[in-house]
């Protein structure tokens, strides 16, 4: 193992000990010998998925995970020891990382689409790919160091922030739910469901120049919606019946981040001819649409999953550019000693996400 600075033996990390609700503790962990394919990041800013929020949280829908669990996939760090194979220019280097190891030869990872990547096991439930491992499967990066492969790793341009940085896994999520739509900049989009990864879709869309982003949330979401005024949304609403007027044209597309299941069915009434309904929010219940308004409308349903190497990398370079809204996305940091203050405050739904920070010694 070759080493940029000298290397620490011991660390601390927020590890989610079984499925039980809130079961977390901070645990100390020897720092291992790399091996010749990883390198070892100091943690610098660890964004709160709402997949972590599940976890903590002790929510069903997880029995995949595998614990005892670091937790933490949205992460940014600093390259700091590199396996005997690996490019010693990537050193001392600001990266985030891919949660998503992919296998490299199956169809999907030959097309690009490594959110997909299986192993070549076919799934008849189509539960988290195989592919999603840190975070998940393997140990994340809620802690101050953390082992990673070398083709996990995407440098970052110095004009993103570490706290941007912690959130772009989570835009790269919005995004890969916007590529579904085909000329996204010039389409009339509504946004449903004002969290992360909806005010990441519409942060994307803003930036990209759409003039006609809207945004649909309920009463509760008055806040939320605020901010997506303030990031740049054309108009919000908190009821259909708002939106349905005299001069109502209809939308493009409706990107849904709510995953409340009466909404496949409202957003058939929205859509204009040939639209589309792209769903990025999960949930196990079942839905029912008439058949006759999806045929007659020729209307388009598609499912959102997580981020592919290509997405995450274009996010990046957004996150460069002074247009795309990010920061404003961040509701609050909290350092790494207050984690958990950090999970009660997004269970609590903050307007944005919540960033943990690694700044000083727990």
């Amino acid at each position: 193992m070759r080493i940029g600075v000298e290397l620490v033996m011991e660390y601390t990390a927020l590890v989610k000990c079984s499925a039980k609700k809130k079961d977390v503790q901070f645990k100390t962990y020897s720092v291992p010998e790399l091996n010749s394919n990883e390198c070892l990041l100091k943690v610098s800013a660890v964004g709160i998925c709402g997949s972590d929020l599940h976890m903590y949280d002790g929510h069903g829908g997880y029995d995949w995970v595998t614990y005892p669990l670091v937790l933490g996939h949205e992460v940014t760090g600093t390259v700091i020891a590199m396996g005997d194979s690996g490019n010693q220019s990537l050193l001392n280097k600001r990266v985030v990382i891919n949660p998503y190891k992919s296998c490299g030869v199956c169809d999907y990872c030959q097309r690009g689409e490594t959110n997909c990547c299986d192993f070549n096991d076919y799934k008849l439930i189509k539960t988290p790919t195989e592919a999603l491992r840190y975070g998940f499967r393997e140990a994340g990066g809620m802690a101050q160091y953390m082992v990673v492969d070398v083709n996990n790793i995407i440098v970052i341009d110095d004009a993103v922030s570490d706290e941007v940085a912690a959130i772009s896994e989570a835009l790269a999520v919005s995004y890969t739910a916007v590529l579904k739509v085909p000329d996204y900049k010039n389409k009339a989009i509504l946004v449903i469901g004002p969290g992360p990864i909806g005010l990441g879709v519409a942060a994307i869309l803003v930036g990209a120049g759409n003039q006609e982003t809207h945004m649909l949330g309920v009463p509760q979401d008055e806040n939320r919606l605020h901010l997506a005024k303030e990031i740049g949304v054309h108009a919000t609403f908190v009821s259909t019946e708002e939106l349905i007027h005299d001069n109502f044209a209809g939308y493009d597309a409706i990107i849904d981040c709510s995953g409340h299941p009466a909404i496949p069915k409202e957003a058939l009434r929205l859509l204009k001819r040939g639209g589309q309904l792209v769903l990025v929010g999960i949930n196990s219940a079942e839905f029912a649409v008439p058949m006759d308004q999806i045929v007659r409308g020729e209307i388009m349903i598609k499912g959102s999953y997580g981020i592919t190497q290509a997405n995450y990398e274009a996010v990046l370079q957004m996150a460069a550019d002074a247009n795309y809204p990010f920061n404003k996305l961040i509701a609050h940091t909290v350092p790494f000693k207050d984690s958990l203050d950090g999970f009660e405050s997004a269970l609590n739904k903050v307007n944005g996400k919540v960033v943990i920070q690694f700044k000083e010694e727990i």
